[in-house]
């Protein structure tokens, strides 16, 4: 059985809260008593509330890389310049560079150095100013007490749910996750996201059921389903399709899906986790959830589920070898996935989004 670890650190929602300087509407309605209660804070410093919008514009939030960087700082605890401390050393910036362009190939190396690295003394002067005016004592005395009741709420059904056993079957002996071990950080500020951290380690939003927690931890340590030189080729191989294209420009401007390769891999991740959700009884109605979530977006998804439900794994040992057939046989092939995708919906009754 999978071993869940169940924990919380206030870094993560320091990274959380930082977003609510994007004055997005839909963070403020799900935050609003941490929003209300720092909204003089917020207003005081314009030059943060348009660092944070410009950054969303472009398709980054300062919560997307405040995470990245706090989850490798190895300190759980309030010293804000240990926090701080790969933002403000450029000697130690290297460690982020080859986490964001080599590990996880989130950006390029000319991206890093002219768009990310910029931010980051930015962002540091960011999380400085939050901490200092108030915001640990708020976390100490309003956000601790709920996280470590909820964490109390969550050990009984964490030992149901054996996500690794069931990634494993479905990634491959080659793709294997390493360890039994799942480890939850649960948050005050992280709705509407969940989010991978290093290893088999991800960040959700307490105020979700426990189930929810099943469905983001499969959704974020498939990622990557298989290795990213073959999404990508594949990705490329298909981005002229005219549905990917439309679905590309639909995506919430939030996403970071802004590259053929992180864009791929994502439906590919979605749709191999809803698959695995529905499977252990985690998620109802998997094509209207794929119908809405970030819009509809993830269209690639739906196929890939579909042919997972239709036993295409009696065939194969790895998902990669299931993907790779669908490329063979013409269900992925660009220039006709509208057909099959609008097919899918069709005969579930359900009216696609594109």
């Amino acid at each position: 059985m999978s071993d869940w670890k169940l924990k919380y650190s206030y870094k993560y929602d320091l990274a959380g809260f930082c977003n609510l300087f994007t004055r997005s509407e839909n963070l403020i309605e799900l935050h609003k008593e941490g929003y209300d209660s720092f909204l003089d804070m917020i207003d005081a410093r314009q030059d943060l509330v348009e660092l944070a919008q410009g950054m969303q514009q472009a398709g980054f939030d300062p919560r997307v890389i405040l995470v990245s960087v706090f989850d490798m700082v190895d300190h759980h605890g309030s010293d804000i310049d240990v926090l701080c401390s790969l933002m403000d050393q450029p000697e130690k910036r290297e460690r982020l560079k080859r986490y964001y362009v080599e590990e996880e190939q989130l950006v390029t190396g000319d991206v890093w150095h002219s768009n990310v690295e910029p931010l980051l003394p930015l962002l540091s002067n960011m999380v400085r100013y939050v901490h200092e005016q108030g915001f640990h004592g708020y976390w100490k005395e309003e956000c601790e007490p709920r996280l470590k009741s909820r964490i109390e709420e969550f050990k009984g059904p964490a030992e149901e749910y054996d996500v690794v056993a069931e990634i494993n079957a479905l990634l491959g002996p080659e793709y294997h996750l390493s360890m039994d071990e799942v480890t939850l950080y649960v948050s005050q500020f992280s709705a509407p996201f969940g989010t991978k951290l290093r290893g088999q380690s991800f960040l959700a939003d307490a105020r979700w059921k426990f189930e929810n927690m099943v469905a983001i931890a499969l959704h974020e340590l498939i990622h990557p389903p298989f290795s990213r030189s073959r999404i990508e080729e594949i990705a490329e191989y298909l981005w002229d399709d005219d549905l990917l294209q439309e679905a590309f420009r639909a995506q919430p401007q939030s996403t970071t899906y802004n590259t053929p390769l992180r864009f791929l891999e994502e439906h590919l991740t979605e749709g191999a986790h809803v698959y695995l959700a529905e499977k252990m009884g985690v998620l109802d109605e998997p094509l209207k959830y794929l119908a809405e979530h970030d819009d509809g977006s993830h269209v690639v998804s739906v196929i890939l589920y579909h042919r997972l439900k239709s036993g295409i794994m009696d065939r194969f040992d790895s998902l990669e070898g299931a993907v790779e057939q669908m490329v063979e046989d013409g269900t992925l092939v660009p220039g006709d996935l509208r057909k099959g995708y609008r097919d899918i919906y069709a005969a579930a009754g359900l009216e696609a989004p594109f």
